[in-house]
């Protein structure tokens, strides 16, 4: 469905350029649905009006929580390479921050794209490969007492909620699409894109998905570095994804710092130039943005699994 999907918001794209956001497609879908049950223009405006600054809020609130599940994330790989550690997990919290905030004066999803290369894309081969490794090494299911498979035992509405959440959170990146399809050289190219990425994706996640529920069932963890033991590969996988995390912080929030610069005319790559000033301001600004991210986590001692945690807060 999200591959589908993806490929109707590149033709969409291609047809409306100007459409360069999320929000910006939403309230435009809105607007031609009023237009088209007869409604007069400043009715379509008026739901075009609405409709983005909907979508820009929940925008805006999702990509706020997925960041702050990032940034969980990030402290717990601190935690789990750095065991002996004297720092507790809001400390972990603050040294994640500075260590992403570098990363985070990046003006543009154009200028991350080494960033995505190195820290997210090659990770993955070894990330995958350690899975299979552990699993082969341990055989959890000649273990006593193996895996079980009756689903967990009984449903709350909470459990519900999540459940509901993880396939929501399967559309979450059809958020940065437009933003990608706006600073591709060849915009048109967007379905080779899809076919590459989905091509790639999908069997690794039907390989992992299946193996890891045969090995573990219902005893496997969110955090899939804590169902293995604790050995030379999996250390290192748990190193190479403390790096991958900073991307994935960037990332969301480059989604928010690119849609407040666009909206107050500010040109993001303007910074970049070569005789262009520091600018203090941009740098101000995504750290107060990383700031408003680590108060959640930060303020909730003792959170362990990202997906319960934001869970809950989402529900």
């Amino acid at each position: 469905v999200t591959y589908d999907t993806g490929m109707v918001l590149g033709e969409v794209h291609s047809l409306r350029p100007s459409l360069s956001s999320y929000p910006a497609l939403c309230g435009e879908a809105f607007a031609h649905r009023a237009a088209r049950r007869g409604a007069p223009r400043h009715v379509a405006q008026w739901w075009r009006t609405i409709a983005a600054r909907t979508c820009l809020c929940v925008q805006f609130a999702t990509y706020y929580l997925t960041t702050v599940a990032e940034l969980i994330y990030f402290e717990q790989f601190f935690g789990q390479v750095f065991e002996d550690s004297p720092l507790c997990q809001w400390q972990w919290l603050l040294v994640a921050a500075v260590v992403s905030i570098p990363l985070l004066q990046l003006p543009t999803f154009h200028e991350t794209r080494w960033a995505a290369l190195v820290v997210g894309v090659m990770p993955l081969v070894l990330n995958v490969s350690v899975m299979f490794y552990e699993v082969a090494l341990v055989r959890p299911w000649d273990c006593t007492p193996g895996p079980s498979y009756d689903g967990g035992g009984e449903r709350d509405a909470a459990g519900i909620l999540l459940g509901l959440s993880a396939f929501s959170y399967a559309f979450g990146g059809h958020g940065f699409y437009p933003e990608e399809m706006r600073e591709m050289r060849t915009p048109s190219k967007w379905p080779t894109v899809m076919h590459w990425t989905y091509g790639l994706v999908l069997p690794l996640y039907w390989a992992c998905g299946v193996l890891g529920y045969y090995a573990y069932g219902d005893y496997s963890l969110a955090n899939i570095n804590l169902n293995f033991p604790k050995n030379k590969a999996n250390l290192l996988s748990i190193a190479v994804q403390l790096v991958q995390e900073i991307y994935f912080i960037v990332s969301t929030n480059l989604v928010l710092n690119l849609s407040m610069e666009l909206a107050l005319g500010i040109d993001p790559v303007a910074c970049c130039a070569p005789a262009a000033a520091p600018a203090p301001g941009r740098t101000t600004a995504a750290t107060a943005d990383l700031s408003r991210d680590l108060s959640y986590p930060v303020s909730v001692p003792g959170t362990v699994d990202p997906q319960v945690g934001l869970g809950g807060k989402g529900g």
